[in-house]
């Protein structure tokens, strides 16, 4: 239920999809076709979505003071490995 599927669903077909971003940044593609139309970049699977909701979720949950700090993500085991192999 990703928002090109949907607007696939709601169109009967993808033909509403012209080029990739990379078609873009490779030059291989322009970026609108004509001065009136507009390029809609869907950043689903990508990492920057996942930052940008990482960075909602934290900045509301600092807003409302709320949510758990952890010393760590990685587990003790892993912490005292990765300090063993740094040098003295």
């Amino acid at each position: 239920a990703t928002s090109l599927h949907l607007a696939e669903e709601a169109s009967g077909s993808r033909d509403f999809i012209r080029c990739s971003l990379a078609d873009i940044l490779d030059g291989r593609a322009p970026a609108r076709r004509d001065g009136d139309s507009v390029a809609i970049f869907s950043p689903f699977g990508l990492g920057v979505l996942d930052m940008a909701v990482a960075q909602l979720v934290y900045d509301l949950a600092a807003d409302r003071n709320e949510g758990t700090v952890f010393d760590g993500f990685l587990p003790d085991p892993w912490d005292a490995q990765r300090e063993a192999a740094l040098p003295a």
